[in-house]
């Protein structure tokens, strides 16, 4: 009598690793987070919300295959911003990113910090979705992003989420009134959904000062992850990180 597997309901892990960057980069405007993704290997689709590509991706243009997917936000003179918009655009941002995975090699999300309010837009039909919709439904929501990020996770493609900046809101105690109420905390923080740094393989802070361009690795996984975490690096683009990433990869693999 054959034994079956008792080990076939899984899948075995192995040492392969999947020759690809998935991270997340935020900082402050004209940071260089934009620069630093279009400098991935093409062909590469940019789904942009901000329209913030003139200026910066002309000189990539002449080297690579670079492919734009913009969205209809209401930009169009007097036109408005309904839910019905909303609907649709984000419907497109998932087809885009479905037909994006089987083409490109390096997808990049400019920015998730507008992608987020858009698709929460889209599912709750107000911009008050924090008061009025439930945590069950945020979590619908989230699970939806997740999925895209996973997707991208089961292939070889980069995959590059761009994230603003935002003021932190912090609750307090009045001393006085014994009332609480939300400040600012003077801090800034990364702008969009709040868990996307434990959803990707690597988090980059950009950051530019005296006219130089830098990023500290905070979160980081690969074959040269340890090397690599917690240190800053100075005008280095996206091939030499990878590099650093992946030590036994060379400069051909990511062109």
């Amino acid at each position: 009598m054959v034994k079956s597997n008792p080990w076939s309901r899984y899948v075995k892990a192995d040492e392969t690793n999947k020759q690809r960057i998935i991270a997340a980069s935020f900082g402050e405007v004209g940071t260089g987070k934009t620069t630093f993704w279009l400098g991935a290997p093409g062909p590469i689709v940019v789904q942009t919300l901000d329209q913030g590509l003139e200026g910066v991706v002309e000189p990539f243009a002449k080297d690579k295959d670079i492919y734009v997917a913009g969205y209809d936000l209401g930009q169009t003179p007097g036109a408005e911003f309904t839910h019905a918009l909303a609907v649709e655009a984000r419907d497109k941002f998932v087809e885009d990113f479905e037909h994006a995975i089987g083409h490109a090699r390096t997808i990049v999300w400019d920015r998730e910090s507008d992608m987020f309010p858009l698709f929460s837009f889209a599912e709750f039909g107000t911009d008050d979705a924090f008061a009025a919709a439930p945590p069950k439904d945020w979590d619908k929501l989230k699970g939806k992003i997740r999925r895209l990020i996973a997707m991208a996770k089961a292939t070889d493609v980069n995959l590059g989420i761009i994230q603003g900046m935002k003021n932190e809101w912090v609750s307090k105690v009045n001393p006085k009134t014994g009332k609480t109420a939300a400040i600012q905390s003077g801090i800034r923080i990364p702008s969009g959904m709040e868990s996307i740094d434990a959803l990707v393989h690597i988090s980059l802070e950009h950051t530019r000062s005296n006219g130089r361009f830098s990023f500290t690795v905070g979160k980081s996984r690969g074959p040269g992850s340890r090397e690599i975490q917690d240190q800053t690096f100075e005008d280095i683009d996206f091939k030499t990180f990878a590099m650093l990433v992946f030590p036994d990869s060379s400069s051909q693999d990511w062109e």
